[in-house]
């Protein structure tokens, strides 16, 4: 597919009508820039025609020198000027695209961005928006500039002497034709190209992180490696475009700068046949052999604008998806119990849940268990919203979840992940963003409520210490707690636990049970559950298996049934009494 020329315009069109007239002074200036850099060439030019003529002074002589004097300084000045105001475009443009961009993405479902990679967000989120700053702060007004110059030389041109004029033309229009196969050729894979780099980015991301797996599991392994393979695409595909732009492109180069050479050869036979003066042959060698540097700027920086705009293509497809359903409403609700009515699911035309029914009441603990990837988390994520469903409806409180407010349901829904993720900020932070107003000893008393108080105050700064993504100051279980200790600050009276015990140790797990204990207190809760003594004592048990309510009832009478629970709990039970034994009592 070939790239849109104008993706990157069309990605800031809407920003762009306030900084219009800065853009356009800008313009200006980089175009009064030029023309003063073409004073010394005219002043060579009509020295040499007074010399010629006899008519030259010593008075003409500094005349044009301070005019050329006065005229450089001038030029950088104003191109200074038009740098300066160009870039602040470039950089209002930039965070009004990120503003945008951040806006559309916490109004989408999770679930149009859930199969982006961490490196491949990035580059679309930061790396993509940046590449603006070429395209308004030097593309428009130098390009702009550059056009402008090569309109005002062909015209001085013709106007000094025609002939002279079509010899330092002549390769131009043909040079034009031979640029624009060359890039038509090269980008014709040009989203194949992006998604290319967009691979490789996540791909470098992931290995960097997953370094400790690679060094143990796959030492000298790494030309085998996913980022490897993403190497070895990128750059045959770099190959390949630049295999397809080499021989048109290069041809273009070279009759851009050929025109000298026709200059010369009808100079020379003009001046020779006294047809036009030593002045005007001198102009033209002068003015007639730089002819194409403009040029050469303008298709250098469409070069690049051809690539800026290739990349807007990730940015737009952000911008283009459709804001999920949000009504603003706050309704009154009669209960916290929450409601699947044949819920259905499916992620693209994959069906992940068919038909899933079940109440879970408000002071009750329902429970989800399972195999793997029988739909479990799915049934959570669907709670909150994350995710709309594709069939039936899903209510709180006797109202449906989509005409209520996403505020109103997202301040009603506490989520406690099976991974909780930490942001590089204090501990204090991290447990406060469960309610950003929450006082110091509120923060505290939800970090003792968690069962995390004791080893927060063995850290550096206790509770103002720096922990995050990457931090390696605490264990799983205790980054467990603080998520518990976020979202019992939070207080709200729907809970949904994600195997809230499925990482920590036998300690930590009574720990975060007391913690538990303490969130759990009157709420509706619902819990995914692969530990099954963990649930035992839940008030209704749910089997879920391919995607379908396969049983329900309390752990004792799930039991007697002597069904899929009953099949799943011998697992677990079996599971728990067996150890490892070595080879040597294996038989």
């Amino acid at each position: 597919m070939s790239a849109d020329m104008f993706a990157s315009l069309k990605l800031v069109r809407s920003d762009m009508a306030v900084e219009r007239p800065r853009l356009a002074l800008a313009i200006a200036l980089a175009c009064g820039s030029v023309l003063l850099d073409m004073v010394p060439i005219w002043a060579v030019y009509r020295l040499t025609q007074m010399l010629a003529d006899g008519s030259a002074t010593a008075e003409s002589f500094w005349q044009l020198t301070a005019l050329t004097a006065l005229a450089i300084p001038i030029g950088y000045f104003l191109f200074g000027l038009a740098t300066r105001n160009s870039h602040i475009v470039a950089f209002n443009l930039i965070y009004a695209l990120r503003q945008r961009v951040a806006r559309r993405i916490a109004r989408i479902p999770l679930g149009a961005l859930g199969s982006m990679r961490s490196g491949q967000a990035k580059q679309t989120v930061i790396s993509e928006p940046e590449r603006l700053e070429l395209l308004v702060a030097h593309a428009l007004p130098e390009g702009s500039s550059a056009f402008f110059t090569w309109v005002i030389v062909t015209g001085w041109l013709f106007y000094v002497d025609w002939r002279m004029a079509l010899a330092a033309l002549l390769f131009a229009p043909i040079s034009f034709v031979l640029m624009g196969f060359a890039m038509k050729v090269s980008m014709g894979e040009a989203e194949e190209y992006q998604k290319a780099q967009g691979t490789l980015n996540g791909a470098v991301v992931e290995h960097l992180a997953g370094m400790p797996a690679v060094k143990i599991f796959n030492p000298g392994g790494a030309d085998r490696s996913e980022t490897a393979a993403a190497i070895d695409n990128l750059a045959q595909m770099q190959s390949e475009m630049g295999r397809a732009f080499v021989p048109l492109g290069g041809t273009f180069y070279a009759l851009i700068l050929a025109n000298i050479t026709l200059i010369l050869t009808v100079g020379v036979w003009l001046l020779h046949a006294e047809q036009i003066t030593l002045a005007t042959f001198l102009f033209f060698v002068i003015l007639g052999a730089n002819y194409s540097a403009p040029l050469m700027r303008l298709f250098e920086l469409f070069h690049h604008f051809a690539h800026i705009s290739l990349s807007a293509s990730a940015l737009q497809s952000i911008l283009d998806q459709p804001e999920q359903l949000d009504t603003r409403a706050v309704l009154p609700l009669q209960n916290h119990d929450i409601v699947f009515e044949n819920v259905s699911f499916a992620y693209d035309s994959a069906n992940v849940l068919e038909g899933v029914s079940f109440t879970a009441k408000e002071g009750e603990i329902t429970a989800l268990v399972g195999p793997s990837g029988a739909g479990k988390s799915t049934i959570a994520t669907l709670i909150p919203r994350l995710f709309d469903v594709t069939e039936g409806r899903i209510t709180l409180g006797g109202h449906d979840t989509r005409d209520m407010g996403l505020d109103q349901l997202m301040d009603a829904v506490s989520f406690v992940f099976q991974d909780p993720f930490l942001f590089t900020a204090t501990v204090a932070e991290n447990i406060r963003y469960g309610n950003p107003d929450a006082t110091d000893a509120e923060v505290e008393a939800a970090g003792r409520a968690a069962q995390a108080d004791d080893f927060i105050a063995q850290l550096p700064q206790g509770y103002e210490t720096i922990i995050g993504p990457g931090s390696q100051l605490l264990s799983g279980g205790e980054r467990q707690r603080i998520a518990l200790a976020r979202a019992i600050l939070k207080d709200a009276p729907i809970i949904v636990l994600d195997e809230a015990t499925a990482f920590t140790d036998p300690d930590s797990e009574y720990e975060i049970q007391q913690a538990l204990g303490v969130l759990t207190r009157g709420k509706t809760v619902v819990v995914i559950a692969h530990r099954l003594h963990t649930i035992a004592g839940a008030d209704q048990i749910i089997v879920i298996d391919h995607g379908k309510v396969q049983e329900t009832g309390t752990h004792s009478a799930l039991l007697a049934k002597k069904g899929a629970y009953a099949e799943l709990w011998a697992d677990h039970t079996a599971a728990r009494g067996l150890g490892l034994r070595s080879s040597a009592h294996a038989e």
